[in-house]
């Protein structure tokens, strides 16, 4: 079997650009919203999300990894043919009302889903899978794909939602004029995508 790196078929991976691309789009028009009505997430760094230009997003959205949170592992618990076992996070209003949302869900399941068919090491890695995760989604039909992607709606979240200061430090990054700081909030994304798929070893520090 051939080795699937990570790294390989840029090609691959230009589509992830795009779904970031967007969904940084309509969350910094979320921020424009009425401050008191704002998860934390998007309250707490408001004006880095109001401030995020063009270029500043186009940046954030090249990180190797996928911005959103599409509740696979909820998916893969979901009972065979049917997607009753999907997490439902709903509660906090992280979409501006009209925004494309479907769209979004569409283009983030779709994707997700041929990565995971093609290239399942990497979809590992980009869109923070674990394996029996990625191989459960990698077998989905069209139809079953379908029932995801309106489970998705109600449950697509940005990634990290619960950690503000994870945000406030890619935010502040790719508004930064130094690469290094940039290229290490990319690199700590990473490694906390990584560390949720590490076992854990009592007897090492973490």
């Amino acid at each position: 079997m051939q080795p699937d790196p990570a790294g390989a078929a840029p090609a691959a991976f230009a589509p992830l650009a795009e779904i970031n691309e967007l969904a940084l789009e309509l969350l910094a028009r979320r921020a424009g919203g009425e401050p008191a009505r704002l998860p934390p997430m998007l309250r707490e760094s408001r004006e880095l999300w109001c401030s995020l230009g063009a270029a500043q997003r186009r940046r954030l959205a090249g990180c190797p990894f996928l911005l959103l949170d599409i509740s696979l592992a909820g998916f893969a618990d979901a009972p065979a043919g049917g997607s009753e076992g999907v997490r439902d996070t709903g509660g906090d209003e992280w979409w501006a009302a009209g925004a494309p949302l479907p769209r979004l869900a569409y283009l983030t399941l779709t994707y997700a889903w041929h990565l995971a068919q093609t290239r399942p090491l990497a979809a590992r890695v980009v869109l923070g899978l674990s394996d029996d995760s990625c191989a459960w989604f990698a077998k989905l039909g069209l139809r079953e794909l379908g029932e995801c992607a309106e489970s998705c709606l109600r449950s697509l979240r940005p990634r990290w939602s619960d950690s503000p200061a994870v945000w406030r430090h890619l935010l502040t990054a790719a508004a930064s004029s130094e690469p290094t700081e940039f290229e290490l909030a990319r690199l700590r994304g990473m490694q906390l995508l990584a560390a949720r798929h590490w076992p854990a070893d009592p007897g090492r520090p973490r």
